[in-house]
């Protein structure tokens, strides 16, 4: 399935339960999706590390301000990624990067895989039509692709965090568990990710069970927030009328 087609497929998706759980149901809501050049490079990289064959990367003029990008973009076929000069270059090194580090390379090489497959399920707890397309599966573990400034374990670690992965990693897996014809069934999560920058270190992170076990129930929490919005039909911040802001307590 395309990029464009699933995207038009209704269902939540682990964005939006990141972006309710991060922020709000309003974000969620109101939010439009747009394409940065920083998702251009991410999904360039993508594109070079799990489907090389296709050639989806096309390499563009300097600036995407100039007249001939806008061309370029307007003509571009079913799921191919125009990106600047630079980026074309960043996307390339960036891939290999990743397939010269062993446990990356023997994931993504992995004669059984399942790369971007489109899966859709419906939520036992909450009625919700749920959607998600792992970037690649193999040997009972899903693994997905990122494009990160820092690849070291305690600076994707805090990305972690800050971005809500492991909310993405439990929302995966779970999605997952409720189709019958995945076999084996995914019941590990590791993120492969690079960094955006010379020397273009890539590295392997499992999700813990303890830290697995944890978003899991944050990720149920979301859906039940989710599903309760859309039976009252009430999407607002629920922050209130005010908030107070304290001394922080490292002042």
């Amino acid at each position: 399935m395309s990029n464009e087609v699933y995207h038009s497929q209704s269902g939540i998706s682990s964005t939006t339960v990141k972006t309710v759980y991060k922020k709000s149901l309003a974000h969620w809501k109101g939010a439009k999706r747009t394409q940065t050049s920083a998702f251009a490079l991410g999904s360039a990289y993508h594109a070079n590390c799990l489907e090389p064959e296709r050639d989806l990367v096309i390499k563009g003029p300097k600036t995407r301000s100039s007249k001939a990008f806008k061309e370029m973009e307007d003509n571009l076929q079913e799921d191919q990624i125009l990106v600047t000069e630079v980026e074309y270059h960043v996307a390339k090194r960036m891939a290999e990067g990743t397939m010269n580090d062993p446990a990356s390379r023997a994931a993504l090489e992995h004669p059984d895989r399942l790369n971007e497959v489109a899966v859709f399920a419906e939520c036992p707890r909450t009625g919700l039509m749920l959607k998600t397309k792992p970037d690649s599966m193999s040997k009972g573990t899903v693994y997905d692709l990122k494009s990160t400034i820092d690849s070291s374990p305690s600076g994707f670690a805090r990305e972690c965090q800050k971005y809500a992965y492991d909310i993405q990693a439990a929302f995966y897996l779970y999605v997952c568990s409720l189709v019958e014809d995945l076999d084996p069934a995914p019941v590990e999560f590791a993120f492969i990710s690079c960094e955006k920058s010379a020397p273009y270190i890539s590295h392997m992170h499992i999700v813990g069970p303890e830290l697995l076990e944890n978003a899991t129930q944050r990720m149920h929490k979301t859906l039940s927030i989710i599903a309760s919005a859309q039976k009252a039909e009430d999407y607002g911040t629920g922050w209130g009328e005010y908030s107070i802001l304290e001394l922080p307590k490292w002042l």
